[in-house]
C-alpha cells in the first residue's frame, strides 16, 4: 500500500491520508462490483448471462476508478488490490444466488464493503511482514 512519505512537515498527517484513501478506494470499488453484481441478478433471468454481464460491468469500473486513482495512489498500489476485491465481491453475491440466498441491494453493498476492509487489512499485515523480512536481508544500520 501507499508508504508514508518521511522528512517532510506533517508526514504522518500525509500518511494517515493516504492510508485512508487506500482503503476507501478498496471498500468503493468492493461495494461496486458486488451492488452490479445483484442488479444483474435482478435484471437477468439466466444465471449464466447474469454473471457474465455481472463480471465484466464489474471489471471496467474496477479497471476505470483504478486508472483514475493511480495518479493519486499508485498504479501498481491501486490496480492490483482492486482486482482482486472486484473479482471476489462479485462472486460472494453469486455465490448467496446459487445457494438460494436472495441479497437486499444493501445486504449487497454490505459485502463489497467488508471485502474492501478486508483485503485492506491483508495488505497492511502483509506490507508489515514484507518490511520485516527486508530489514532482516538489508539491514539499515
Amino acid at each position: 500500500m501507499s508508504a508514508g512519505i518521511k522528512g517532510h512537515t506533517g508526514s504522518r498527517t500525509r500518511s494517515m491520508l493516504f492510508y485512508g484513501g487506500d482503503c476507501f478506494f478498496l471498500m468503493l470499488i468492493g461495494s461496486m462490483g458486488a451492488v452490479v453484481m445483484w442488479q444483474m441478478h435482478e435484471w437477468l433471468a439466466a444465471l449464466a448471462a447474469a454473471m457474465i454481464a455481472g463480471m465484466v460491468l464489474a471489471m471496467v469500473i474496477q479497471m476505470s476508478l483504478a486508472l483514475a486513482a493511480a495518479p493519486l495512489l499508485g498504479s501498481i498500489e491501486s490496480m492490483t488490490p482492486s482486482m482482486v476485491v472486484a473479482m471476489l465481491s462479485p462472486m460472494v453475491v453469486c455465490v448467496c444466488h446459487m445457494a438460494g440466498c436472495e441479497l437486499s441491494r444493501r445486504a449487497a453493498l454490505t459485502l463489497g464493503l467488508i471485502f474492501g476492509t478486508v483485503m485492506y487489512v491483508l495488505l497492511l499485515f502483509y506490507g508489515k511482514l514484507y518490511r520485516r523480512r527486508l530489514h532482516r536481508f538489508f539491514p539499515t544500520s
